[in-house]
């Protein structure tokens, strides 16, 4: 279900509930006015409006108590129909792996302006970028249906076959951008092919953290100045995080072992050398 509809749904859902209070108070405080033509010429007619406008508060203040549960539960029913149609995390052909992030030899696709609701997403990207810009003539060819507007370039061999995805409000890299929710980046590795042929293979991708999924603790606690890209303040704020934020996977076939390699940067290996050691760490 598009997301536009899912909102509508629940914009109307809301808009009901609120129109059956506003509806319910309407009708007490009629009820009330009818009642006070006839009980203000008997004694203790005021005790009665009195008893009216107290039922009224009552009424509205249980309700509006239970729209927080009744927009709870509209957000869960929401959030159902929304899994029906998305990819599944499972997927053994996405070979997701989480606290990594596969660098590969260049990214197809920048998710900084690329951006999807989650893993799963993102690796059915990879897979619709690999199937139309894989194969020959495909050049300026829409791969996204959501996207009309990204199309295919010249190189065929640079046809996604690594993504990365971002899954945190905001994900940690030695760079100059500020990386947030939902970017979806589609690489490639020069020295595979874009569609892996099936049956048991090795396939190592190049990853900056040596396939470790978090960073070096002598790191995380090093001043900044010396961190191996010292990352500006204003685009990353505080101390390096303990664990790799990004998710990572690989479009292969479900029989072909994935593995990490090293990079063609090797920053980690040169900056452990320099300040290490680091625990745990072996080139």
């Amino acid at each position: 279900m598009p997301r536009q509809s899912l909102a509508h749904l629940l914009f109307m859902a809301r808009t009901c509930i609120a129109a059956v209070v506003l509806t319910a108070l309407a009708v007490t405080c009629i009820g009330t006015m009818s009642s006070d033509d006839v009980a203000g010429r008997r004694l203790g007619g005021w005790r009665r409006r009195r008893r009216a406008l107290a039922d009224a508060r009552a009424l509205h203040n249980d309700t509006a108590a239970r729209l927080p549960e009744v927009a709870a539960q509209l957000e869960s029913t929401a959030a159902t129909l929304r899994m029906l149609g998305r990819p599944q995390l499972d997927d053994a052909r996405c070979h997701t792996r989480p606290h990594t992030g596969y660098s590969g030899d260049g990214a197809a696709v920048w998710g900084l302006n690329f951006k999807l609701r989650d893993a799963g997403e993102c690796c059915a990207a990879c897979k619709a970028h690999q199937a139309v810009c894989s194969v020959a003539d495909s050049q300026g060819k829409s791969w996204w249906p959501d996207r009309p507007e990204l199309r295919c370039g010249r190189n065929i061999k640079q046809a996604c076959t690594i993504w990365t995805f971002c899954p945190q409000e905001r994900c940690f890299a030695f760079d100059i951008h500020k990386h947030t929710f939902g970017e979806c980046w589609l690489k490639f590795q020069n020295d595979l092919a874009p569609t892996m042929p099936a049956g048991p293979s090795k396939v190592a991708i190049k990853d900056a953290h040596f396939g470790r999924q978090v960073y070096p603790e002598v790191m995380r606690h090093a001043p900044r100045k010396i961190w191996p890209w010292p990352v500006a303040e204003k685009v990353w704020e505080g101390p390096m995080p303990q664990y790799v934020p990004w998710t990572s996977g690989v479009v292969a076939d479900a029989s072909v072992e994935v593995s990490s390699g090293p990079p063609n940067d090797r920053w980690k290996e040169r900056w452990c050398k320099k300040h290490g050691p680091c625990d745990g760490e072996s080139f």
